[in-house]
């Protein structure tokens, strides 16, 4: 099963990383396009490597804080990456001593403002960032359970996205706002539409084997999100609580593809800044596939999406959503 393992999860895979190497997460996306220091290093960096030009430079990269390349792997077999880090050490071992040293080479702090404001993506005071994750689910009875990849017959079944994906949702504040102001009526109200449909669209989809294809409008067929008010103590001591449910949609013109089902949850908010809690489910079914998700399992079958707040002082947390690199699409998503 070795060559079938993820690669980040394979324990020889770990240990070589963790031991002599410092890791950088980064999407080229955004680093291939920037005429910024930050993407002008990168992209110096991927011209020693097969992937020189102007397409994608996605792929895994070995180089030293000089910008050096000591190796590069762009697939999932296991044993082909823990080759390339253990020739990419060799290949570090063989630099002159002085290229090795602590401190041989010192970068700048990239201040805000000389980032290239095209493809600068953050949570700045009123965006709230949400961990979304996604898992495929299979049918126990009345309930459901966590579809594990079986032990046998994997050739003759092409699902590989068995494991838990993730991405972030991005909020703004003045959109829970406007669940509060004015008085929300005793059946609640519809959520903002533009946090539905970016909800929906972005978010509501099988990324478990890869880069999903996000939502076009016309492809949101039903989509019925309602907040509302959960009983508890005066809004004026604790704050307001709703319970967030409904019914949604989404296929495609051919109905090749879609996912249909119900969200269920509860947003919390409190007096002050950091009172805030979120906890949102999406099951239902799944079907199709998209171009850089192939294998999924035939038919309809169970999809979740959690929903739950995510700890902003954390960089990981900090990760723009997929679907960002849309800016302008991604928070008007009732728009275009």
């Amino acid at each position: 099963m070795a060559d079938r393992e993820f690669v980040f999860g394979h324990p020889e895979v770990q240990k070589l990383l963790r031991d002599n190497f410092i890791l950088v997460a980064a999407d080229d996306w955004y680093q291939r396009r920037q005429k910024d220091a930050l993407g002008q290093f990168f992209r110096s960096v991927a011209d020693q490597g097969p992937r020189k030009g102007g397409g994608t430079r996605q792929g895994r990269y070995a180089f030293t804080a000089s910008g050096k390349l000591l190796g590069f792997n762009n697939n999932r077999d296991p044993r082909r990456i823990i080759r390339m880090l253990e020739d990419s050490l060799l290949r570090y071992r063989a630099l002159p001593a002085a290229e090795r040293r602590p401190g041989a080479v010192r970068i700048p702090a990239l201040a805000r403002d000389e980032r290239d404001p095209r493809y600068a993506r953050s949570v700045d005071g009123d965006t709230i960032p949400v961990k979304v994750h996604s898992r495929v689910l299979k049918k126990e009875g009345d309930s459901y359970a966590a579809c594990e990849e079986p032990e046998t017959g994997m050739k003759q079944f092409q699902h590989r996205g068995f494991g838990v994906a993730t991405d972030h949702l991005w909020v703004k504040g003045t959109e829970l706002a406007q669940l509060t102001s004015p008085a929300p009526p005793k059946n609640g109200r519809k959520l903002p539409t533009a946090l539905a449909m970016r909800l929906a669209r972005f978010h509501l989809v099988d990324n478990t084997r890869g880069e999903p294809s996000h939502w076009r409008r016309s492809e949101v067929r039903e989509l019925e999100l309602h907040a509302s008010p959960l009983p508890g103590p005066s809004p004026r001591s604790s704050g307001n609580s709703f319970r967030v449910r409904g019914r949604f949609h989404l296929e495609t013109k051919d109905r090749r593809r879609g996912y249909e089902g119900e969200l269920d949850g509860f947003i919390r908010t409190g007096p002050g800044d950091n009172t805030l809690e979120l906890h949102l489910v999406a099951v239902g079914n799944h079907w199709g596939e998209g171009p850089y998700t192939r294998g999924a399992r035939p038919g309809k079958n169970p999809l979740a999406v959690v929903f739950t707040l995510a700890d902003r002082t954390r960089t990981e947390d900090q990760i723009p959503p997929q679907a960002a690199r849309w800016e302008k699409g991604y928070w008007e998503a009732d728009r275009h």
